[in-house]
């Protein structure tokens, strides 16, 4: 990989891929639905959970094990799922990923109960798992300059559309039926359609794969997927076991299994063999702050998207309008998103660091808005705070996700995927069960939920804001020598 300089304005180096022409956005579009229709995914179903429980007399842990199905095998296996794109090709595995997506979508619309429903979504995860790192590596490895940026932009910019339309439409077709059949199924039927497209439109993307071959080491991906599935269990399960012994069990099991997965990798690699996650590659200080910064981001994220439907809906607001009120937000992040290419045109790497204060300032505004305005109509009132935040959070997305697939090597491009993507899970069900404690351990309700919520976001926001400014200086000293 080579870069390219802008000295002039203090811009970090612009990745660039040898004998790679700029690859215009519409020619990934069918890797772009992945990310949408995984967000939808993952959101609709959490909006329907209560007619779930009306409809299949489901108790508290299967409405969990519904989310928790999907969630842990799409962390466990990420970084599996990217090295094996780099190994086998990234489109085979993006179409064998979506298939499965496909088919499970189908079983879940048709689902007798909810032990169905449960498997299938599992079976979803690790569709998701498969293909969702192969988006980024392929742009990583077929794109550069201001065309990657582009595309790193749109992947943002689909995630989080799908993101607003699974609330809105779960929401709507909750309350709605088709005749004899209810619409909580219209939901998949939705998710089945969008991945046929997404495999049909899969070919117009260059193809890419690994130049070098890359060995699955099947010992660092056993203990990796340990580490991962038991701190995953762990986050998910933790506050309905009350965070009792057994939790802590899972955790030590989590921590032992990824210490020992770091100790083989390190010996893989001084073997000269290729690591799963080759210790060389994530002892990059700018890697550890991309991958910190985005734990941060989409930690704060998660939390404030968790309190603030229950805290409207403890207002007087049907699931259906609290996910309207967040359609302004999400329309503006996909806008600014598709944009943000030239905004770092401007900025340069100061990009990160506006966008983060924009949404302190935009976090801030909604805390006073909150505090001031608190009533029937607070939802009108939070608009333009929202909105200010859907922007800062679109010029923090692209650039995040530009900083840790910069520094993969080209070969290994999988491997950048399958970090974030697994990063970004991770962090997302963090931020829920941080706030979720929060909320649980203090009792409150309504607004002082939404502030809670909001006072954890800023906090997290302002740790990516410090890491922001380091990763500038670092970049700038870089420029220097």
């Amino acid at each position: 990989m080579t870069t390219s300089a802008h000295p002039a304005s203090g811009t970090l180096p612009v990745p660039t891929v040898p004998g790679v022409e700029a690859v215009p956005t519409w020619r990934y579009i069918g890797f772009l639905l992945g990310p949408g229709v995984g967000t939808f995914a993952f959101n609709a179903v959490t909006v329907i959970l209560p007619t779930l429980r009306d409809r299949f007399g489901a108790d508290d842990v299967s409405l969990e094990l519904v989310i928790a199905g999907y969630g842990i095998p799409f962390a466990v296996l990420l970084i599996l799922g990217g090295r094996l794109g780099d190994r086998f090709g990234r489109h085979r595995l993006y179409t064998v990923g979506m298939g499965l997506f496909l088919v499970s979508a189908v079983a879940c619309a048709l689902a007798p109960s909810v032990s169905t429903l449960i498997a299938a979504r599992v079976v979803q995860g690790v569709g998701a798992a498969l293909c969702t790192p192969q988006v980024l590596a392929t742009i990583q490895a077929t794109s550069g300059g201001a065309a990657r940026t582009r595309a790193i932009a749109a992947f943002g910019a689909s995630g989080g559309i799908g993101s607003a339309v699974g609330q809105v439409a779960g929401g709507a077709l909750a309350a709605t039926s088709f005749g004899v059949v209810d619409g909580w199924r219209a939901v998949f039927v939705v998710v089945a359609l969008v991945a046929v497209a997404a495999i049909a439109l899969a070919p117009l993307a260059p193809r890419s794969r690994s130049h070098e071959r890359v060995a699955i080491d099947l010992i660092g991906t056993a203990a990796l997927g340990l580490g991962i599935l038991a701190a995953s269990v762990a986050l998910t399960f933790g506050p309905a076991w009350n965070w009792s012994w057994p939790v802590v069990v899972v955790l030590v099991i989590a921590a032992v299994a990824l210490v020992a997965m770091w100790r083989h990798q390190d010996a893989v690699e001084r073997s000269g063999r290729v690591p799963l996650l080759p210790p060389s590659v994530l002892r990059l200080r700018p890697l550890q702050l991309g991958l910190l910064s985005a734990a941060l981001f989409f930690a704060g994220y998660s939390a404030l998207l968790y309190v603030f439907p229950r805290a409207v809906e403890h207002g007087g607001m049907t699931s259906l309008q609290a996910g309207l009120a967040l359609l302004p937000f999400a329309v503006v992040f996909a806008v600014v998103s598709l944009t943000v290419a030239r905004v770092q045109a401007r900025l340069g790497d100061a990009t990160l660091a506006w966008g983060v204060a924009l949404q302190l300032v935009a976090l801030l505004a909604m805390t006073a808005t909150v505090v001031l305005a608190w009533g029937p109509d607070i939802v009108l009132w939070l608009q333009p705070a929202l909105v200010l935040l859907g922007a800062g959070q679109a010029l923090i997305f692209s650039p995040l996700t530009q900083l840790v697939v910069r520094e993969v090597p080209v070969q290994a491009a999988g491997l950048s995927g399958g970090m974030f993507s697994t990063a970004q899970q991770l962090a997302l069900s963090f931020g829920v069960i941080v706030i979720g404690g929060v909320v649980s351990f203090t009792g409150v309700v309504g607004r002082e939920e939404l502030l809670a919520g909001l006072a954890l976001d800023v906090v997290l926001a302002a740790g990516v804001l410090v890491l922001a400014l380091v990763l500038r200086a670092r970049g700038r000293r870089g420029l220097e020598v």
